[in-house]
């Protein structure tokens, strides 16, 4: 999905855009393409505008968010560059240091139920969408039009996305999945004008995969080799008439490369004014929709994020780190750092989500389709730029579906609007609401029927006692 504009924020420190493109990860069901919902509401841009003085250009990092819309099945189902062509790869872990295991999804007695209807959520897998571990590789179609050729050097342009994209997936996965992202040596040349595509907010799948195949195929015709490709990103040039909010990506049952099957395609655009941290953190959000992730703010109120505010890349992008439950469902933690917490009262040790070697989390089932999480969140790795360190308490439901809250943060301090520490214009009152969340050591605090209690902090993370 596409995110929302830049917001400028108020202080030394400019924060990070909020998200919204229309772009979901779809069920590879060979059916007509499902509904797809708009993907950032021209009214909350409005009203972000308006409320923050934002304007589609900064020069410093904004706000930056990133939304995805419904799967719906397609139709037809850093750092200086490398040169053209450059490969670029995430590290795997570094040498004395375990990887995660590569165990099962959400599973055990502690699993919900998959998503009813397919699409991207935050339940299981069930074999529709690319579950990313071990390597993948990425093209990068670099598409430039005859009516508007590209400006920019097409390496550089692509590097600009995947030193970031990179270096995301290699912290989020502690070092345990690698993704190989390879662009075209140069712009390709698609066959039509920009203008002839409707490209634009809200795009149905089908002409997204008329717009996909056409790059594919003009890569093609351009030596590109789509041999092992397993996700495809679409990169327009800086000059397109089109800001992040218009990227998106799908899967597709019936899109091909020389007789080779593609299954997972992005679209990814941003202006010249559009902000780095904007487009970027966007870039990372699509991606996540390709493996199966929903949209965690509200895409029936302008994609607000009062679900689940900064604590996550699929409410507000470029903020945080994952969710321990969706690190969960990519098998990024597995085993012994999943506590799964049955009936009674037991003590568990909640090691930090960006801990770099691992974190854990624990989690107790509250029905076939529900979950409550508690993690801890500190100001490490990806988690670096978080206002308030602590427990952080959310409640998980496969039944609901993506954009409508699939996740809901627990407010240790509901109606503060962020408190003295998150607030006070340091951000937007719907971010800085959430921004506080956290439960600090001495708390208590009862949801779903169980009953939270952080005891202490040390050097390892957060001393929980939970009653369920």
């Amino acid at each position: 999905m596409a995110s929302r504009p830049p917001l400028r924020t108020s202080g030394l420190r400019t924060l990070l855009a909020a998200s919204a493109a229309l772009c979901a990860a779809v069920t590879a069901a060979p059916a007509s393409p499902s509904p797809t919902t708009p993907s950032q509401e021209t009214a909350a841009r409005e009203r972000a505008a308006a409320r923050e003085g934002a304007s589609g250009a900064a020069s410093a990092p904004d706000r930056a968010g990133a939304r995805g819309t419904p799967d719906g099945a397609d139709a037809p189902t850093g750092g200086a560059h490398e040169g053209s062509g450059a490969v670029r790869a995430a590290t795997g872990a570094p040498a004395g240091r375990a990887r995660p295991g590569a165990g099962p999804d959400i599973s055990g007695p502690c699993a919900i139920a998959p998503e009813p209807n397919g699409w991207v959520g935050v339940g299981p897998y069930d074999g529709r969408h690319l579950r990313p571990q071990g390597t993948h590789r990425a093209t990068l179609v670099m598409a430039d039009f005859p009516d508007l050729p590209a400006v920019s050097d097409a390496a550089a342009r692509s590097s600009f996305f995947t030193d970031y994209a990179l270096d995301h997936l290699r912290q989020s996965s502690y070092g345990g999945y690698r993704q190989v992202m390879e662009p075209t040596a140069d712009w390709v040349r698609m066959p039509q004008p920009w203008t002839a595509y409707g490209v634009g907010r809200g795009t149905s799948a089908a002409v997204m995969q008329r717009y996909v195949q056409d790059a594919v195929d003009a890569a093609l015709a351009a030596g590109t080799d789509f041999a092992g490709t397993d996700l495809v990103f679409v990169v327009a040039d800086s000059n397109v008439p089109a800001d992040p909010m218009v990227s998106q990506a799908h899967t597709f049952t019936s899109l091909s490369a020389g007789g080779r099957t593609l299954r997972a395609a992005a679209l990814v655009f941003g202006r010249k004014g559009d902000s780095a941290a904007w487009q970027r953190g966007n870039f990372v959000h699509e991606a996540h929709h390709l493996f199966g992730l929903p949209d965690l703010y509200n895409t029936r109120n302008g994609a607000s994020v009062e679900f689940a505010g900064a604590w996550d890349p699929m409410s507000l992008a470029d903020r945080s780190d994952l969710l321990g439950w969706h690190k969960w469902k990519y098998g990024w933690l597995d085993g012994p750092q999943v506590a799964c917490v049955g009936p009674g009262t037991a003590r568990h040790l909640l090691k930090p989500i960006g801990s770099p070697d691992g974190a854990s989390i624990a989690v107790v089932r509250t029905g076939p389709a529900t979950a409550l999480v508690a993690e801890a969140r500190t100001r490490v790795g990806l988690d670096r730029r978080i206002c308030t360190e602590g427990v952080l308490l959310y409640t998980v439901d496969s039944s609901v579906p993506t954009g409508r809250g699939p996740v809901r943060v627990v407010d240790a301090a509901p109606g503060s609007r962020g408190g003295a520490a998150c607030g006070g214009g340091r951000d937007s009152a719907e971010t800085a609401e959430l921004a506080d969340a956290p439960f600090q050591p001495g708390s208590r605090h009862r949801v779903a029927g169980v009953t939270v209690e952080v005891l202490a902090r040390s050097a390892d993370g957060y001393s929980v006692r939970i009653s369920s």
